[in-house]
């Protein structure tokens, strides 16, 4: 090639010139597109060698100079004209009524194993997991319910007569006992009777409505601020019981007592107006009690600011006993009132043994005595324990009344009656006095 373009420069060294190089550029586009054009076999070679070796730099996804993937305009456009093969009409099958039915309930082998899977899953497998997270769940619900609102309770038993050694005894008349007794014993016919109060009623309405499905002569005490009280009232009053309030008042322990909660702080009128307001949520009750109160019972002036507004009312009141050092007897005397106290709270442990054993203490009580008033609350094992105690009562020879009945042989002479209609507002109720005095 190079002798070629030297001749013909010898030659003719002007037009020439413009051949040779022109010859020169063609042979070089010639040289490059051979070299860059490859053998398919080779291209594979070079692969697997670029494969084994680290690539650096951008890496091509699919090689530009290759035969391959150059397309002419023709073959780009060809399939537009390619022929579509023939629509071909399929007549449909005439419906069948019977045949449908049957495939529809022709049993599906692998449906039918599918299903028997789940349900042994859920049935055996999964069982254990959901028993546990249950009673996990259910454990910290009774937890939280059972500490809500409510103060640590003693433990005591009040006996209204501890030095008198002897049991009650089914006898009609005090003068057939053939003892000659310091006072009159409180008679309440032949047999002993207790009272059970359930109190803290309302907040849970899974736990109201349980109670409400005993059929028996219980005393429900309401909470002020339960949600629905007329409809959970109304199911109470339905199975046979009789409605109380149960007033929050304060407790020594710092503990959230209520939204309504009469305290140590308020001014004798508050007292009044606050406690008149609760009254007026009711209708029908004839008596009401302290829920907590440690504190706000031991403080004289209050309770009796308290008793006054009760007195307007015609109310009676239980003392829970929350402090020994309850001045609310002494204010309920002064002012008249109707007055009784609790002996047991039965169930400081919500444990159906436990329970049932200070229903037992509750039934001594109550043979010694001639009565006894017990204070329950809510509770799932207080619920089951009652189921299984209240149907021995008769072969016990005890019987279970309303606290309104203990209360009225309690204070002869004392009057109550129930809330019906509302009374107007209490107006002037607190002596000047002792208003000037707390409040100046």
């Amino acid at each position: 090639m190079f002798k070629i373009i030297r001749y013909l420069l010898q030659k003719n060294k002007g037009k020439l010139l413009v051949g040779a190089l022109f010859l020169a550029a063609c042979a070089g586009l010639f040289y490059f597109y051979d070299a860059r054009t490859v053998s398919p076999a080779a291209d594979e070679r070079t692969t697997a060698e670029n494969d084994a070796q680290p690539q650096e730099g951008p890496v091509t996804l699919f090689n530009l100079n290759s035969t391959e993937n150059l397309f002419t305009g023709t073959e780009i456009t060809d399939f537009l004209y390619e022929e579509e093969p023939a629509v071909e009409i399929v007549e449909t099958e005439e419906f069948n009524p019977q045949k449908l039915e049957a495939s529809l309930n022709k049993p599906d082998e692998r449906q039918d194993q599918i299903a028997e899977l789940i349900a042994r899953e859920i049935n055996f497998d999964m069982q254990p997991h959901e028993d546990f997270f249950a009673g996990t769940l259910e454990a910290r619900s009774e937890d939280i319910l059972d500490r809500l609102y409510e103060e640590e309770l003693p433990d005591d038993i009040l006996d209204v007569n501890p030095d008198n050694p002897d049991e009650h005894l089914y006898r009609k008349k005090a003068s057939e006992l053939k003892i000659i007794p310091s006072s009159k014993p409180f008679y309440f016919g032949e047999t002993p009777v207790i009272a059970i109060v359930i109190d803290d009623m309302g907040v849970s309405p899974k736990r109201t409505h349980d109670i409400a499905t005993i059929n028996a002569p219980l005393t429900a005490s309401f909470l002020t601020y339960s949600r629905n009280l007329p409809e959970q009232i109304a199911n109470s009053a339905a199975a046979g019981h009789e409605i109380m309030i149960h007033v929050p008042m304060e407790a020594q322990s710092d503990v959230d007592a209520a939204p309504d909660v009469l305290t140590t702080t308020m001014s004798l009128r508050e007292i009044q107006t606050n406690l008149q307001k609760m009254l007026d949520k009711f209708s029908g009750i004839k008596g009401i009690n302290n829920h907590m109160g440690s504190k706000l019972t031991e403080d004289y002036e209050r309770m009796t600011a308290v008793m006054e507004v009760l007195a307007a009312n015609r109310l009676f009141f239980l003392d829970s006993k929350t402090s020994a050092k309850s001045r609310a007897e002494e204010a309920a005397k002064a002012t008249r009132i109707p007055y009784a106290h609790r002996h047991v709270f039965l169930d400081n442990n919500n444990d159906k043994a436990y329970i049932l054993g200070q229903l037992g203490k509750t039934e001594k009580l109550a043979r010694k005595n001639g009565y006894a008033i017990a204070i329950g609350h809510p509770k799932t094992q207080t619920f089951a324990a009652l189921q299984e105690w209240l149907p021995s009562l008769k072969d016990k020879h005890i019987r279970l009344v309303h606290l309104s009945e203990i209360v009225a042989i309690l204070n002869p002479g004392r009057e109550f009656a129930a809330l019906l209609p509302r009374p107007t507002e209490v107006k002037q109720i607190v002596p000047a006095t002792q208003t000037a005095k707390v409040e100046k």
